[in-house]
């Protein structure tokens, strides 16, 4: 269910939000003006992996799952929390998610529309550059540590360098 939260509570949250930290009150208060409010349940489902990204989630309560890989053999890679922005995918041309999200547990998060969070960065292009330069900080850091996570299940393996593959 969607609604909307007064503009000095979202204002407020959003001020401790990864993605958007650094950001004048006057660009948080933009931002603000863009979120709805969604209630989700223990089960449901907030994006499935390789699917075209619409919508961008700011957690306020409750957990949310990342997977990743096929429904019967999915890997969790991460546990998104309060104050957390997901899919940061949404940056990416075409936005197509990497993971599947499902809330773990009953919560709430703040909504921005994909293509209204576009259009603002472009009309104030201080907002654009900061947001994005958050998220691709946002993306190493989970990267990394997803990365960290791969090594310790796949430790002793030896994984050839000899292939077509490149780094990412």
């Amino acid at each position: 269910m969607l609604y909307r939260s007064p503009a000095a509570i979202v204002t407020h949250f959003l001020t401790e939000v990864d993605l958007f930290h650094g950001l004048s009150m006057r660009h948080i208060e933009r931002v603000a003006a863009l979120c709805e409010d969604l209630e989700f349940r223990e089960g449901d489902y907030l994006g499935h992996q390789d699917e075209l990204g619409d919508r961008l989630y700011v957690v306020r309560t409750g957990e949310v799952t990342a997977t990743t890989g096929a429904r019967e053999k999915s890997l969790a890679v991460r546990t998104v929390r309060v104050h957390e922005a997901f899919p940061v995918a949404i940056f990416f041309n075409p936005p197509t998610l990497v993971t599947t999200s499902q809330a773990a547990t009953d919560g709430s998060a703040f909504v921005i529309p994909r293509v209204r969070l576009m259009e603002l960065c472009q009309l104030e292009p201080r907002i654009g550059l900061h947001v994005f330069s958050n998220a691709c900080g946002i993306l190493a850091s989970r990267y990394r540590y997803t990365l960290d996570r791969l090594a310790d299940v796949v430790s002793g393996v030896d994984i050839s360098s000899t292939g077509d593959g490149g780094e990412v």
